[in-house]
């Protein structure tokens, strides 16, 4: 026997145990083999993450800083006293008064900027205050006094003097104020008056690169190295800096070689392999350079991989052992939910299967939604189908209305008095084709020509009873004849147009009856320009059933719009506009078909119900 012929004859509690087994079995493999061939790809995506996620925050610390230390760069603007300082001209004075006065100047701001700007930033190493108009004097907030360095000897002077006022980053470089012995990253302002917009100074703020050292003394990785570097690729001082001469000397000579984003790097240096990535910088237009060890690297990651494989080994285990009690749960109110459709199958229509639990619990209340829906279409087929006979015999009891005849009959013996035979041979050819008509044994549907021709007919007649009082407009397309229809389901509206239409002193009144295709549906519309009806009535005369009246005037729109649901279903029920005083139309849809419709069109009445 072969291996599917086996699993065939399998009882469905097997079939679900083994499927279940198969697929824990083939998802341990794959996951396995995934881990295998993947592994190293995933560990150093997640590294990647890591130290990237270590560079930004590093960034973001260093953005934060410059940020800081560009808006304590605006508060010159903010002391009057330090613009009037900024704004004096020396030239009129000797040589002594101008030195004394600078020097008091000096004096002036040195305690307003230690006040406001010094202890306001703990980072700062050293403000400069650089006057337009004083020849060689420089304010530093850590040594009092004043020196002979001449600022416009800096390369970046000019560039700062011709900014107007913004803010220029100087990247690494010896501060040579005052004896150039340390490295420091400065930013500086050109300070502008506010009223002219003259270059009145310069203020200039330092940090020291072993300041910047405190921004990035943090990493998972314990044997991570940092390093930053300005705009010309000139690095400051990795950190830590005793263990990364080497790596410093790699980067500067090679900085070109790494470019920022995701990317991550490894080489080798310092007889050990480095994960190395690159990040851009806001500020300086410099980059940061995080350096991981690899052996550091997978160590912090292995423990999480090893911890994923005997989770997922005692995941399968778990599921392997649950499998027997899963497929049981399953398979019991299966079996029973079975036995119950057996049940139905052969007729039975009570039975109702238990509620469960989960997926099964909705699939039981479906089914028993299901069954007491077809119950219920049944019991609604019967009651239908009883409504529709009780209507076909309303219809044909009703297609020739005794008053109707009568005062037809009253009309042929006072035109036979008044004008002659003539009249009366008219009046009643037409009457014998009207009464031909509704007995002709052809079924329930017709052809809207053929309709249309016992229209006609009853126009005639009508006419001839109101003296010509009514005027009757036939816009029939020609296309449209051929389609079938229900008897009688034009007239009665026409008639119920004359009857209830109009006032007793109407003269001229107009009835238009229009049948044309739209699409695959067949449109008929009874229209008339009497006194309208209102809403009320409108819902009056499709809702109420007038079981007692026999008559086809007062059964009239009522029928139609039972045989008309009865046959193609509620959506095709007759639509009433009307307007109080104005108009009344009556309109009908129904599907176009062709030929004789019997059980056919019955059949898709029920359907559609």
């Amino acid at each position: 026997m072969s291996l599917p012929t086996k699993f065939r004859d399998m009882s469905l509690k097997q079939k679900i145990l083994s499927g279940y087994l198969l697929i824990i079995c083939i998802v341990l493999l794959c996951i396995s083999f995934l881990m295998i061939v993947c592994w190293k790809q995933i560990i150093r995506k997640n590294i990647s993450k890591s130290i990237y996620s270590s560079n930004y925050q590093i960034k973001k610390s260093i953005d934060n800083y410059f940020d800081s230390v560009i808006k304590l760069s605006e508060f010159p603007y903010l002391d009057t006293e330090i613009l009037d300082i900024l704004r004096k001209n020396y030239e009129n004075m000797n040589s002594a008064s101008k030195v004394a006065s600078q020097i008091s100047d000096i004096e002036t701001i040195t305690p307003k900027l230690y006040k406001h700007i010094y202890y306001m930033h703990n980072q700062i190493d050293a403000i400069w205050l650089y006057p337009a108009h004083m020849d060689y004097y420089a304010f530093r907030s850590r040594i009092s006094g004043v020196t002979g360095y001449k600022v416009t000897s800096e390369s970046w002077f000019h560039k700062v003097k011709e900014g107007n006022g913004k803010p220029y980053i100087i990247g690494v470089h010896k501060e040579n104020a005052v004896n150039g012995d340390w490295n420091v990253i400065s930013i500086a302002r050109g300070i502008m008056d506010p009223d002219t917009g003259d270059y009145l100074g310069m203020i200039v703020i330092d940090c020291s690169v072993d300041n910047f050292a405190r921004l990035w003394d943090s990493s998972e990785y314990s044997e991570s190295i940092f390093a930053v570097s300005d705009k010309n690729n000139k690095l400051i001082i990795p950190y830590p800096e005793e263990q990364t001469k080497g790596i410093a000397e790699y980067l500067s000579a090679n900085a070109d070689n790494f470019r920022e984003g995701d990317h991550l790097y490894q080489i080798y240096l310092e007889g050990q392999t480095w994960y190395a990535a690159v990040t851009k910088l806001n500020y300086m237009d410099g980059r940061i350079y995080h350096l991981v060890p690899i052996g550091n690297a997978l160590r912090s990651v292995a423990y999480t991989f090893a911890l994923s494989v005997i989770c997922m080994l005692v995941l399968g285990i778990l599921l392997v052992s649950f499998s027997v009690k899963i497929s049981r749960t399953i398979t019991q109110p299966m079996e029973q939910l079975i036995s119950t459709m057996e049940s139905v199958e052969s007729g039975n229509l009570s039975p109702q299967t238990e509620e469960y639990y989960g997926e099964m619990a909705i699939l039981s209340q479906k089914f028993n939604h299901m069954v007491r829906r077809i119950e219920a279409m049944f019991t609604e087929a019967k009651e239908q189908e009883r409504e529709k006979h009780k209507m076909e015999m309303l219809a044909l009891q009703s297609q020739i209305n005794p008053h109707f005849l009568y005062n037809t009959l009253n009309s042929i013996r006072w035109l036979s008095e008044l004008q002659g035979a003539d009249k009366v041979t008219q009046m009643l050819d037409e009457l014998v084709k009207l009464l031909r008509f509704a007995a002709e044994d052809t079924g329930e549907f017709i052809t809207v020509g053929r309709e249309v021709e016992f229209i006609i007919s009853y126009i005639r007649i009508l006419n001839f009873r109101y003296f010509e009082r009514f005027s009757f407009v036939l816009d029939i397309q020609e296309e449209a004849k051929q389609f079938m229809i229900p008897r009688f389901i034009i007239q009665p509206l026409v008639e119920n147009s004359v009857l209830h239409g109009f006032d007793s002193n109407d003269i001229c009144a107009t009835v238009r009856i229009d049948v044309h295709l739209e699409g695959k549906e067949l449109l008929l519309c009874v229209t008339d320009d009497g006194k309208g009806l209102s809403p009320e009535k409108i819902e009056e005369i499709l809702s109420t059933e007038r079981k007692s009246e026999r008559s086809l005037n007062k059964i009239g729109v009522y029928n139609v719009n039972q045989r008309i649901k009865l046959t193609y279903g509620k959506e095709h029920a007759i639509k009433i506009d009307s307007m109080e005083g104005c108009y009344t139309k009556v309109t009908i849809r129904i599907p176009a078909q062709c030929g004789r419709i019997g059980n056919e069109a019955e059949n898709k009445g029920s359907d559609s119900r």
